[in-house]
């Protein structure tokens, strides 16, 4: 039973399949020997519902099918010995984690879930800060966060003499989440941003980076805003997807924290 249980597993692995361990082994499927459990058609499914496809006898067909080919294309990459190229114990690692990450949401939520209201009241926190204007100013901005006041310093007349920011930034920045991408965070509105760094921000014109760090706490800023836009605030059915989603964030960084 093992041994089938490890096959299934790397074969999903291989063509790329979410596989969870389930326990019912009934086979719907063999191919040279090798089984397709109706677990894996049955995760495939569900994926497929998910979707928006309806459950019937010729999706489950198609999707048998799918399974099918697949494992006879992983049987001919072993036969090439392909998967010597791929490092099976830590991609089988990475999956088990992943897997058990999305049992841990799955089973907080389910215990207090997202409701609508909890949407609603996060939804009409981020317009109030927003003035509950229809309309608001995003800016695009790039960042280098220095351990001193005196290194922020000469990073500003650095760039005051010409060099690049990008440049600087991958030097200098001990921000490791932005500095790989040359100091750049994005769009954002001022109240996603510290309000030390937005208070200087909003004053800032296309291209501008400010002529004094900007002191927050473990660090002194240096900013360059690249642009501006006027966004429409979305709707709560619009921004429902994406709350839901910095919700599920936030409990995932809290969760690390304590833990």
């Amino acid at each position: 039973m093992n041994i089938l249980k490890t096959c299934a597993l790397c074969t999903a692995l291989i063509a790329g399949v979410n596989y969870a361990l389930a326990a019912d082994y009934e086979f719907v499927a063999s191919v040279n020997g090798a089984p397709i459990t109706k677990g894996l058609l049955d995760l495939n499914l569900k994926g497929a519902i998910s979707q928006g496809q309806k459950d019937s006898p010729e999706l489950r067909k198609a999707i048998t099918e799918e399974l099918i080919n697949r494992e006879l294309i992983a049987q001919a990459a072993i036969k090439e010995g392909l998967e010597k190229s791929i490092d099976l114990p830590d991609q089988i690692t990475q999956l088990k984690q992943n897997l058990l990450l999305q049992a841990y949401l799955e089973n907080h939520f389910k215990k207090e879930p997202i409701t609508d209201a909890k949407l609603r009241e996060e939804y009409d926190k981020q317009k109030k800060l927003m003035g509950d204007n229809s309309t608001a100013i995003q800016y695009k901005v790039s960042q280098i966060i220095l351990p001193t006041e005196s290194e922020a310093l000469g990073v500003i007349a650095r760039l005051q003499k010409g060099e690049s920011f990008s440049k600087l930034a991958k030097e200098t920045s001990i921000d490791n989440a932005s500095k790989e991408q040359g100091g750049q965070i994005g769009w954002i509105l001022p109240q996603q941003i510290l309000r030390p760094i937005s208070d200087v921000m909003v004053n800032l014109n296309k291209g501008a980076v400010n002529n004094s760090p900007i002191p927050i706490q473990g660090g002194w800023v240096v900013i360059k805003v690249e642009d501006k836009r006027t966004m429409k605030v979305p709707t709560f059915e619009e921004s429902k997807n994406q709350i839901r989603q910095a919700l599920v964030q936030q409990y995932l960084q809290e969760t690390v924290k304590r833990l």
